[in-house]
């Protein structure tokens, strides 16, 4: 796939879905999307090393919810503080590491940053876009990113009958797929 030929029109039609949604709407596809970041390799290593906190999933999604993310927000602001480019003992992070932060960030964000949650969205398909490029089996990794583009905006469209939407929808939809490093 030809993620950049389709990605413009994507990201505006996520956008033009996320203008509709409400604020429970918006909580619910941040804790949605956010797992799917937890099944990234390392994921409660690097939230450990780099931002210098414990973290508990299931608090973190709840938290969320219920709006309590200073206690992640501050750590995240700290890490990006401290990032210094020009400094000589500059370690650039991993894409994983970037993968993983950037969720946390746009994760723990005021809802009312329509930006971050648009981000959520589109760093799943950057993940699937890297194990496309640096693993052995590209041609796996494009099919699940050709599927990923049309389930998002099914799945924005389906947010509307909450009743129907599973909060563990990205978790369950990626649980067999092998997030190895690469």
């Amino acid at each position: 796939m030809d993620i950049v030929k389709h990605l413009k029109k994507h990201t505006e039609q996520i956008h033009s879905q996320l203008l509709n949604t409400s604020v429970e709407e918006r909580m619910l596809l941040k804790t949605i999307t956010l797992r799917f970041y937890f099944l990234l390799p390392d994921f409660d290593n690097i939230v450990r090393k780099c931002l210098k906190i414990n973290i508990d999933k299931d608090q973190l999604v709840s938290d969320i919810i219920d709006g309590h993310l200073e206690k992640y927000q501050k750590p995240v602001k700290k890490s990006n503080a401290e990032i210094d480019e020009y400094a000589d003992d500059f370690e650039e992070a991993e894409q994983m590491e970037i993968f993983i932060l950037d969720a946390i960030d746009n994760a723990t964000s005021s809802v009312a940053d329509l930006p971050s949650l648009e981000r959520l969205f589109l760093g799943i398909i950057d993940v699937l876009d890297y194990y496309e490029n640096f693993s052995d089996q590209p041609e796996y990794w494009n099919g699940l990113l050709d599927k990923e583009l049309p389930f998002q905006i099914e799945f924005l469209n389906s947010i509307k009958s909450p009743e129907n939407v599973d909060s563990f929808s990205y978790q369950k939809r990626y649980e067999d797929v092998d997030f190895s490093e690469v």
